[in-house]
């Protein structure tokens, strides 16, 4: 996924998923999103199918390792491609 023009493009890699920050974020938790796919590396997949409004709580994707790897610009990848 590209977050912006001069960001790069995340690797969908098991690396990757390692380093995610998706599994410890409260917004993750507190809606379930792993119970949908894609089940995290949002930034690197598409945002969640879950079929209910995601309700934000303290997104965590600026303070991740991949984001920062990639450059990422751009928050709350679990709810917005």
């Amino acid at each position: 996924m590209k977050t912006r023009e001069n960001s790069k493009t995340v690797d969908d890699t098991e690396e990757n998923l390692e380093i995610c920050n998706c599994r410890a974020c409260p917004t993750f938790k507190n809606n379930n999103l792993a119970e949908y796919p894609p089940n995290a590396l949002f930034c690197a997949r598409e945002k969640s199918s879950i079929p209910s409004k995601v309700k934000l709580i303290n997104c965590y994707c600026p303070a991740c390792e991949v984001f920062s790897k990639y450059g990422l610009v751009i928050s709350q990848l679990c709810v917005n491609k």
